[in-house]
């Protein structure tokens, strides 16, 4: 919102897309101890919802009282989430509720070599050795100041105990002679595959870059005549201490990552290495809710299968660390990429003028993008017409005409695009050029809806009058140069920006026009943690109470996107959000959350996180302020209802379309909402 002041309503980055920790060398040791037990695995790659008859998980008991593994327990208090141990599964011993272990290693596999960077590659004395190596005259330090002969010393080291897969290290082979001429070489082993590293026929110091995929790996060097196996106990010169590198990672995979409600999924946590007896655990964890879903303390593999009876999306994530029942656990050693996991659910919302003839656009939202699922979203009219070819998106947006007679009803649907019945190349191309008549397997299915009349309005940092008739300000201004608001975006107090006039209030009164209440009366970085969204909220309920805002009307927090003016808004959490739903509807308000809509954003994020861990959050109000557009607006001419959705469930219901900076009068922002935005029509007290 912008003003004479200059200020403006919108003046995780990627949720945890910096969660993923390198492992740390400390570890190296403890698994050191245990080596014989190390093994390699490859790296695995709304509200109105209505169910569609997947059969739901029978009623279960808390997984602490657990008596049968395999029947589904509830994982978390005031969680509708179940789990079981995997089909055809064991329970993991001395493991989580839900947990089955495996051994997913596989025989290890040698990694690559390759000159270290900027050095050049040691001549070799065979043609039958790879030249890869790097050679240099640095010796060990001489131990024999008076000149005796005594046996040659050899020593081994690394550059890093403890790289990521794929990543090189570098191996050092140094000497306290020289070999030149001597007919020998220094040659480094990965004694775990039996592979030749790298050899040296020249210097006294032999260096090779090395990177494997996953796994510990075992070295050590020898001063040999040229071999490619490892040299038999007494076959060679000198030998150097051994040295283990640990290529440690966590991987998270999921058997469908888009699924009906009612449905299992199977989650599996994958450790390069092998971790018993170590301390360490390989556990995963629902990150909205920061809670521990299930551990394992054996094997390589850790499995279980989660239902989740309606709609909703969870991010897990899995990592190899000191055992935790909350996240971040301590002392994590290797952590998965976060994974989300949704139980589809999707609705829809119409907007249109009501005239026949004009147009009503069309908008179904997933709470999941179904780009790489099998899934598609289409729309039908209550005739069960399919209104447009199915969208393999997050969102669907159509228009149709309205025809004459009723106002239809709409519906979505996700499900799969049936085969078309016509096979070969004629039948790729008739499905390319045509659209089906319907869905099959259906997954999810919204509830029917009436399209909605639009309202239009401003919102204003100013006060729009100082006559109670509303005579004079820019509420004229706007009228007679834009046009007749239908509401008007206030705020609440005396903040950088004045509180809403008795004046004003009884302007609105007198021309039928409605108030959207804004609160903005804080720190605009402090947006974090539950009772900041709960101390906002009671703050915001006491002025409502003074100005006689009755109950039943929403109000909205003012939350900034990050930037210069409000740095700390990047760290808005799910857990504020929450603060400020439950603080206001225990009040018997609306809340409404003006921010950033666009699915990705630091608010969509948190407000995605939320409306898995508390459903009810989707019975709020998003006031959306993206896209901002550009253009000569009015309310003649303002754009069709398009705001940009989080992707995850509930609606905009309002859109800050233009900011003042870029109108024809920069006192004012544009705004729609639909005509069930609950906002306040003062009335006489």
């Amino acid at each position: 919102m912008r003003a004479e002041t200059g200020v403006s309503v919108r003046s995780f980055h990627q949720l945890l897309s910096g969660l993923r920790s390198r492992p740390k060398a400390h570890l190296v040791l403890a698994f050191a101890a245990i080596t014989n037990q190390f093994s390699v695995v490859g790296l695995a790659a709304a509200p109105g919802v209505i169910t569609v008859g997947h059969e739901s998980p029978r009623a279960a008991v808390a997984c602490s009282q657990q008596v049968d593994a395999f029947i589904p327990c509830k994982l978390l208090p005031n969680d509708d989430l179940l789990a079981n141990v995997p089909s055809g599964a064991k329970p993991c011993p001395a493991s989580g509720a839900g947990a089955a272990c495996g051994d997913g290693s596989a025989k290890a596999t040698p990694g690559k070599a390759t000159t270290p960077g900027g050095q050049t590659a040691c001549p070799q004395s065979s043609s039958t050795i790879p030249a890869v190596a790097a050679c240099t005259d640095t010796a060990l330090p001489s131990d024999n100041p008076a000149g005796q002969n005594i046996a040659v010393r050899l020593d081994l080291s690394t550059s890093s105990p403890s790289p990521s897969p794929g990543d090189n290290i570098v191996l050092v082979a140094t000497a306290s002679k020289p070999v030149t001429g001597t007919g020998n070489q220094i040659e480094i082993f990965d004694r775990t595959t039996g592979t030749l590293v790298g050899a040296c026929a020249q210097g006294s110091q032999c260096m090779v870059a090395y990177a494997a995929k996953a796994g510990t790996h075992t070295f050590q060097a020898y001063i040999t005549a040229p071999v490619q196996q490892v040299p038999r106990n007494g076959t060679s010169f000198a030998t150097s201490n051994p040295l283990t590198a640990v290529w440690m990672s966590v991987s998270l995979t999921a058997s469908q990552v888009a699924t009906a409600p009612g449905k299992p999924v199977t989650l599996t946590a994958t450790s390069t290495v092998a971790f018993e007896k170590s301390g360490y655990v390989l556990e995963l964890f629902d990150v909205g809710s920061n809670q521990r879903l299930t551990y394992c303390s054996q094997g390589t593999t850790c499995s279980i299968t989660l239902t989740q009876p309606g709609g909703g999306t969870r991010n897990v994530i899995a990592d190899l660390a000191k055992p935790s029942a909350t996240f971040p656990p301590p002392e994590a050693q290797a952590q998965s990429q976060l994974l989300p996991v949704s139980w589809l659910a999707v609705s829809v919302q119409g907007t249109t003028s009501g005239r026949v003839g004009s147009v009503v656009y069309l908008t179904a939202a997933a709470n999941a993008d179904l780009a790489n699922t099998p899934w598609s979203i289409g729309i039908f009219d209550d005739q069960g017409h399919l209104v447009a070819p199915p969208c393999k998106s997050s969102t669907c947006t159509v228009q149709v005409t309205l025809p004459a007679g009723p106002t239809p009803h709409y519906t979505a649907e996700i499900g799969a695009v049936p085969p078309s019945k016509v096979t070969g190349r004629l039948g790729q191309l008739w499905q390319a050029v045509t659209a089906p008549s319907a869905l099959v397997d259906i997954q999810a299915r919204s509830a029917a809806v009436l399209p909605v009349r639009l309202l239009w309005g401003v919102d204003s940092c100013k006060a729009f009058t100082s006559d109670p008739n509303g005579s004079s300000g820019i509420y004229q201004q706007v009228v007679s140069g834009l046009g007749t608001p239908d509401f008007w975006g206030r705020y609440l107090t005396n903040t950088i920006c004045p509180g809403i006039s008795w004046a004003e209030i009884s302007t609105a009164y007198k021309n039928h026009m409605g108030i959207l209440p804004i609160f903005n009366d804080y720190n605009c970085s402090n947006v974090s943690g539950y009772a900041t969204g709960q101390s906002y909220a009671e703050s915001a309920i006491a002025a409502a109470r003074y100005l006689h805002i009755p109950q039943g009307v929403g109000l909205a927090i003012d939350i900034e996107p990050p930037g210069e003016a409000c740095p700390g808004a990047v760290n808005v959490d799910f857990a504020f959000i929450q603060g400020w739903h439950d603080h206001i509807t225990a009040a018997h308000y609306v809340p409404i959350y003006y921010g950033n809509g666009t699915s990705g954003s630091e608010f969509a994020n948190a407000w995605c996180i939320a409306a898995t861990v508390q459903p009810s959050v989707l019975s709020g109000y998003v006031w959306s302020f993206e896209p901002s557009l550009l253009g000569n607006f009015n309310r003649a001419t303002s754009p069709a209802f398009s705001p940009n959705q989080t992707g995850c469930g509930g609606w905009a219901g309002a859109w800050q379309y233009q900011l003042g900076s870029n109108s024809s009068n920069q006192d004012v922002d544009h705004d729609l909402a639909v005509t069930t935005l609950p906002l306040w029509f003062p009335t006489p007290w």
